[in-house]
């Protein structure tokens, strides 16, 4: 019931708005009719009056002509060619003026006013023929040419110009007067209609609004109370199902809504307690586990740092003693040499076990030492491709990798597994900064003593502010912050490590139009491989 009256009252009011729409279109269209007739009376006004001037100009002139013989034959011509232009401008008018005509009086006026027009054109063609030179003197008295030249500017065709045209004026200037009060007249008409419709929009308005937010406000008040209620946590408030059928259903809805809230209250709150209590014991197991971890590091490393010492001594005592047995003179038996020999091997592999164990004391940079082997170009492209290929995540894929042409005595000193660990590392980025693109291109080019690896991705690309730091130990660029707030930043400065220890680079580069490419640079070889070689 309540939503049929909102729909007839909104009815209403779109039908008052196209309404007033439509007066006023209507208002527009009849101000701008009245307005151009308005504007043309004044305009054949105005051109009728300038006429009427300027043939008195070319009545002074002859005058002088007949004077002085000696009149300005250029000012008659210019004022001809103007009363000329006026005579046509007025033709235009009045053929204009028809078509705005609103009676049949109206349209009588113009036509009595275009059969003036034409009068006027004959009498200046003819005058004009009369006031050419040779015209004029071929009249032998003057009295005769004055009087005749005279009587063409008053008399033509048995009218009196001078009254026809006076007539006319007065004439235009009622028509004038006449358009321009049917023009205020026609704009006080419409005001006053929007006005009556204004006001009975208005307050059809105000009884509406009056009508509905009565309908509306008690249902709503229980419902802002019902909302409170809610607020303030007590779910088991109900609200009165009654009112317009609209209402009733909606404080059913709400009080199913509270009831459901309720219980899923209820049910949140035994599941926090449960949670809480799982959580402090688990928090209390890790902590002791951590406390155990740290515990146990602590002595890992205070044991490692112990033993190293503790071994260096001896180890070093040892190797002195072999080295100076060793070059000894006086000892030339050959068994002699080889035990010390084997005792002088054995310190040193003992002194090699030593460093291994404070390189795990000391931290990960000394784990970057680089244990290098030949690689024929082949295998370290099957190497790269495998490798990027297997650290992928759907959906990414890899474009087909761009093979150089392979030359069989070109070869690289590669670690192939710390090798692998930077195209983990730089993988690893491409697909955390690709963005909505998952597709990496794959390129290797080689010169004359470097092979190049290009790995390219479409993601967030590159800061130029931050170019000179990307390879700084825990600083991370603007964009892969923003793209990944929870990174570390010691991928990079891992992977340059490792290729500095292969005497190789690594570049990181604007991928246009968007995107970044990691550019690998290795040393290449050429000549004969030497098999199963170290370096």
């Amino acid at each position: 019931m309540y939503l049929r009256k909102l729909i007839v009252s909104l009815c209403i009011l779109v039908g008052i708005i196209l309404l007033l729409s439509s007066i006023g279109f209507w208002a527009q269209q009849n101000s701008e009719f009245h307005t151009k007739r308005n504007r043309i009376a004044n305009q054949m006004l105005s051109e009728f009056i300038s006429l009427r001037a300027d043939k008195q100009r070319l009545k002074v002139w002859l005058a002088e002509y007949l004077l002085t013989d000696d009149a300005n034959t250029g000012f008659r011509d210019t004022l001809f060619a103007r009363m000329q232009q006026q005579l046509h401008t007025l033709d235009q008018l009045a053929v204009r003026d028809q078509l705005y005509s609103t009676s049949e009086p109206d349209l009588q006026l113009i036509m009595q006013q275009v059969k003036v027009i034409s009068l006027l054109q004959s009498n200046l063609h003819t005058l004009e023929q009369a006031l050419r030179t040779r015209e004029i003197a071929a009249y032998q008295d003057d009295i005769e040419r004055w009087r005749t030249l005279i009587s063409l500017f008053d008399k033509f065709q048995d009218t009196d110009l001078s009254e026809l045209l006076q007539q006319a004026i007065a004439e235009q200037k009622l028509r004038a007067n006449s358009t321009e009060t049917d023009a205020l007249s026609a704009v006080q008409q419409v005001q006053h209609t929007m006005l009556l419709i204004s006001l009975g929009g208005l307050f059809f308005a105000i009884y509406i609004g009056w009508h509905l937010s009565r309908a509306l406000s008690r249902p709503l008040q229980r419902l802002l109370d019902g909302t409170k209620q809610l607020q303030q946590g007590n779910f088991d408030h109900r609200i009165d199902e009654q009112g317009p059928a609209e209402f009733a259903e909606l404080a059913r809805q709400f009080n199913l809504m509270s009831g459901y809230i309720a219980d899923f209250a209820r049910q949140e709150k035994q599941s926090q307690q449960a949670t809480e209590q799982r959580v402090q014991a688990r928090t209390a197991e890790l902590q002791q586990a951590l406390a155990q971890l740290h515990e146990a590091e602590h002595r890992q490393k205070q044991l490692l740092t112990d033993i190293s010492h503790e071994l260096r001594t001896p180890a070093t005592s040892i190797q002195g003693e072999a080295e100076i047995s060793l070059r000894g003179k006086d000892k030339d038996s050959t068994e002699y040499k080889e035990a010390f020999g084997r005792i002088l091997a054995a310190s040193q592999q003992l002194s090699r076990r030593i460093e291994d164990l404070l390189l795990l004391a000391r931290g990960e940079e000394r784990l970057l030492q680089v244990n290098l082997k030949q690689l024929t170009l082949s295998a370290f492209s099957q190497l790269a491709t495998n490798t990027i290929q297997q650290q992928l995540n759907s959906p990414f894929q890899l474009e087909p990798v761009i093979l150089p042409e392979l030359a069989a005595n070109h070869w690289l000193l590669l670690d192939s597994e710390k090798f692998a660990s930077v195209l983990r590392i730089i993988t690893d980025n491409a697909q955390h900064y690709a963005g909505n693109n998952p597709s990496l291109q794959l390129a290797l080019t080689l010169n004359d003593n470097e092979l190049k690896l290009e790995l390219s991705d479409q993601g967030i690309g590159l800061n130029p502010n931050d170019r000179s730091q990307l390879f700084q130990r825990h600083f991370r660029g603007t964009n892969a912050r923003h793209a990944r707030p929870d990174g570390l930043g010691i991928g990079l400065c891992i992977a340059k490590a490792i290729m500095e220890a292969h005497d190789g680079t690594i570049e990181l580069l604007p991928n246009h139009p968007k995107g970044t490419t990691v550019c690998l640079c290795l040393p290449l070889f050429s000549g004969t491989q030497h098999e199963n070689t170290d370096y």
